[in-house]
């Protein structure tokens, strides 16, 4: 527009000087030329370009000023100059760059005899633009100013949200931890005191069998099995307890890094865990999801493929993060454990993965083994 502006400035400069090689003609044609680098620089610098912009500013105030004695239609330039100056700069520095093309036309035009009336045109186009471009630069500030509280209000609205979203978290920890970390909890001492009374009862059983000559008179009927299966029981529960008390710890956003995490899971699964890439932060949802991508998955391992070590990668990559849990081929049939279960952990897994806008993909690999990868942006 600034450049289409300028085209028209010049046609109709052209209407009132025709070009020419001599007086009048050669010196209004002469300004015109210095105008227009002028003009192509105000109109194409950058907004911090100021000093760029303060040089086309003045040299349009001073030639626009001369121009305007010359061919009153250079008034255009004279008023451009001042909205320019005070619709990019403070207020001062505007006044004196406004304030260039007023005293330019009253010394030409005192000098050359030309009407008083052109340099109070040019002092009111001067102070038009002035006026203009100042009412420009704090409609321009106020739009600032109301973007800026803009963005507040919604940043302030998301923190908002986001403390409310903390403060349920936490009442679900709580909710969580009262019941059910107290209940396997006292489920675990529970089953402590009847294996120590099972295993005294055993004890006392054997002592009873014998006889005084030494031979047994009574087996220990079946205390020993009732043990072994409390002992798996309680196992179970003291397992049961240790995750109920990650899920709390997830939810209150301080659970360990998710790099610990899978050591500790992968020491108890006799798993190899590598981890690559740079360690750092996750979310406790990104976190969570691929801490129980993994359990699962070392749990379908040890099911279908016994005896067969299975191997966790963990992947720190640009952008996202990946686990990958592998097993070989299974040395052997798979036991009763691999009909155990609803079959519906891979699709938990993908229900969580997908959640957080990853991807997870499972299947037999080229050895015969089984692998499943999952991954999350983070």
């Amino acid at each position: 527009m600034r450049l289409a502006g300028l085209g028209v400035l010049l046609w109709g400069i052209a209407a009132e000087v025709s070009p020419g090689l001599w007086g009048r003609h050669l010196i209004v044609w002469l300004l015109v030329a210095s105008v227009v680098p002028a003009w192509v620089v105000w109109s194409t610098a950058a907004r911090d370009s100021l000093t760029r912009r303060l040089v086309a500013f003045c040299w349009l105030g001073a030639a626009g000023g001369v121009l305007a004695m010359l061919a009153p239609v250079a008034l255009a330039i004279v008023g451009t100059a001042a909205l320019g100056a005070a619709a990019s700069l403070e207020l001062p520095a505007a006044l004196g760059i406004a304030a260039i093309a007023p005293v330019t036309s009253a010394v030409v035009g005192l000098g050359t005899g030309r009407p008083a009336s052109l340099i109070i045109g040019s002092a009111s186009a001067s102070l038009a633009g002035l006026v203009i471009g100042v009412g420009r630069r704090e409609r321009t500030r106020q739009a600032g100013q109301a973007m800026r509280i803009a963005v507040e209000r919604e940043r302030a609205e998301l923190e908002h949200a986001r403390a409310e979203v903390l403060a349920e978290r936490n009442r679900l920890a709580r909710e969580v931890h009262d019941v059910l970390a107290h209940t396997l909890g006292a489920l675990v001492i529970q089953l402590e005191a009847l294996s120590a009374t099972v295993e005294a009862s055993t004890a006392g059983t054997s002592t009873a069998g014998t006889s005084t000559t030494g031979t047994s008179t009574a087996g220990p009927g079946p205390w020993p099995e009732v043990g072994d299966g409390l002992r798996r029981i309680r196992s179970l529960a003291a397992d049961g307890l240790a995750e109920a008390r990650s899920a709390v710890r997830a939810l209150r956003d301080d659970a360990p890094p998710l790099p610990d995490q899978l050591r500790r899971l992968c020491d108890t699964r006799g798993a190899a865990l590598e981890v690559t890439g740079t360690v750092r932060g996750l979310g406790p949802e990104v976190a969570h999801a691929l801490y129980r991508a993994a359990q699962e998955s070392l749990t379908n391992a040890a099911k279908h493929a016994p005896g067969v070590p299975p191997g966790v990668r963990l992947s720190f990559e640009d952008g996202q993060v990946a686990l990958m849990v592998a097993n070989g081929a299974p040395d052997a049939p798979a036991g009763p454990l691999a009909r155990s279960g609803a079959g519906y952990g891979l699709d938990g897994i993908r229900e969580r993965v997908r959640l957080l806008g990853g991807e997870v993909t499972a299947g037999p690999d080229s050895e015969g083994g089984w692998r499943v990868s999952a991954r999350i942006p983070a």
